[in-house]
């Protein structure tokens, strides 16, 4: 009997880190200081896996959903119709901090990982093979749990993912959960990158490094995060000094 081919997607902008496309069912994980050019990257991939059939799930937890649609044109993205399609779903996880009932079709109402284990459950059988989720912030449901009871859920939720088939991108902000968190949500990635702020040459940049994968050899260069005013990612190597 014929075994059906492995979907394998090509990851945007980080892809040149990877330098192989990934087969579906993968975990790539970044841990990110709060001031770096995370926000930007996660639109870059959004954007860039929607230009390539994939379908996403974005849980945005950093900004209003609609700052993130007017950020899409600026890319070239007219969310609109991907939307109404369902091929992006924009899921707002931001207003819930502000107390206020969100406007937008898709929302997290709370970030208790029990209620968010049987949202994701029932959510996960509308994703095809292939398709990605990406969540802008995850530190932000460790914060409103207990660190055991959260990785717990990280565990299932992952796998869950994992097993149909779904690309899984999450973020984490680095410095602000106990090393034995970090191990173990490290434990869980096939991939780690690290975005940083750092001072070069009198100037502050956000750099990416590729901690590890565990599908073969990678870049593990350091790269400057460079931003244009089209909101357009790219890496540019840093250049050993002599």
């Amino acid at each position: 009997m014929e075994q059906e081919k492995a979907v394998e997607v090509e990851i945007p902008v980080i892809g040149q880190l990877l330098r192989r496309p990934l087969k579906a069912g993968k975990v790539l994980l970044f841990l990110f200081d709060p001031d770096s050019h995370w926000p930007v990257l996660t639109l870059n991939m959004v954007a860039g896996f929607l230009a390539k059939g994939n379908d996403v799930l974005y849980v945005v937890t950093s900004r209003r959903v609609s700052d993130v649609r007017e950020d899409l044109r600026k890319r070239g993205v007219d969310p609109g119709p991907l939307e109404r399609d369902e091929r992006l779903v924009l899921s707002d996880a931001f207003t819930l901090k502000t107390g206020r009932q969100s406007p937008e079709k898709y929302s997290l109402p709370t970030l208790n990982v029990a209620d968010l284990s049987i949202i994701s459950s029932k959510a996960l059988d509308q994703w095809p093979a292939g398709s990605v989720r990406l969540f802008e912030n995850v530190s932000e449901i460790v914060e409103a749990s207990e660190e055991k009871s959260f990785l717990k859920f990280y565990r299932t939720w992952t796998s869950r993912l994992v097993t149909s088939e779904r690309i899984v991108i999450d973020g984490f902000v680095r410095g602000v959960h106990s090393e034995s968190l970090y191990n173990s949500v490290m434990a869980s990635a096939d991939a780690i990158f690290e975005l940083r702020t750092e001072e070069m040459d009198g100037r502050l940049e956000s750099t990416l490094r590729a901690r590890s994968f565990k599908g073969g050899p990678i870049d593990t260069a350091k790269h400057i995060v460079r931003i244009d005013e089209k909101l357009t990612a790219t890496l540019e190597k840093v250049p050993q000094r002599s």
